[in-house]
């Protein structure tokens, strides 16, 4: 039985070991560590825009004193064998938020996981404490906390316009643009935060009445604010407004 020995050129060889060491380097070779959101518009040729992370104690009960804002973090690099840890601290230029109003862990996560098929990094969800404060009932527009990242070991920086975060809290929502004068006039009355925000948790639970139904669907805005008036009927104690004074629409 003859046997043949088949031999590469050495050039080959070592073409064919980059391919299958490139294919286990997904993500190349250092980790970079950076916020989803950019918290300025992306430089040229960049498109994205400038965005923050919302915490509302809007869809809380009245009793809640805190909440958790919730922002993802992304990774790029080799996919992590252990967990790694980083750092926030507080940029005093742009927060308006108090020391009371807010809570930063000593040290954060980045947990260790497989990502998806495809994915061009890895990424994680943080969250951060944030505390009701009297103040915010008259600051519609709520206070601002701007978080900066702390890269810890071999972790470095990533992208210069997401290594800052900007969370905002608020009380309550701000007023939607389709309730204008028709609107109070025919349907809801009076704007407040708290008839609104009982309209969304005890009957628009999805939060279907926009302004497409008003324009296509007027008779299901006008079915939504008819049971709301009836709720009221039936829940004298909770429908008043934040002065006592009794709730009402005008349907």
């Amino acid at each position: 039985m003859k046997k043949y020995i088949y031999t590469l050129p050495l050039a080959a060889l070592i073409a064919c070991v980059s391919c299958q060491e490139e294919g286990l380097m997904t993500f190349g070779q250092e980790h970079h560590i950076y916020f989803e959101k950019f918290y300025k518009d992306a430089a040229a040729p960049g498109k994205e825009k400038a965005d923050s992370t919302i915490a509302s104690f809007f869809f809380e009960n009245d009793d809640v004193s805190e909440i958790d804002a919730k922002v993802v973090v992304n990774m790029t690099g080799r996919l992590l064998e252990q967990d790694a840890t980083f750092k926030l601290k507080v940029v005093p230029d742009m927060t308006t938020a108090l020391p009371d109003e807010y809570k930063l862990q000593d040290a954060y996560t980045f947990r260790a996981h497989n990502v998806p098929e495809g994915a061009k990094n890895q990424s994680d969800t943080i969250a951060i404490r944030m505390f009701r404060s009297s103040r915010l009932k008259s600051m519609p527009h709520g206070v601002k906390l701007t978080v900066e990242l702390i890269p810890m070991g071999e972790i470095q920086l990533g992208q210069t316009e997401r290594t800052r975060a900007v969370i905002v809290l608020t009380r309550d929502a701000v007023k939607p643009e389709w309730w204008d004068t028709d609107v109070t006039n025919n349907l809801f009355g009076e704007y407040s935060s708290r008839k609104y925000k009982l309209f969304l948790l005890n009957i628009d639970k999805q939060a279907t009445l926009n302004e497409d139904m008003l324009r296509k669907a007027p008779y299901k805005a006008i079915k939504l604010v008819r049971q709301f008036k009836q709720w009221l009927v039936e829940h004298p104690e909770q429908a008043k407004e934040e002065d006592g004074s009794a709730m009402t629409v005008n349907v």
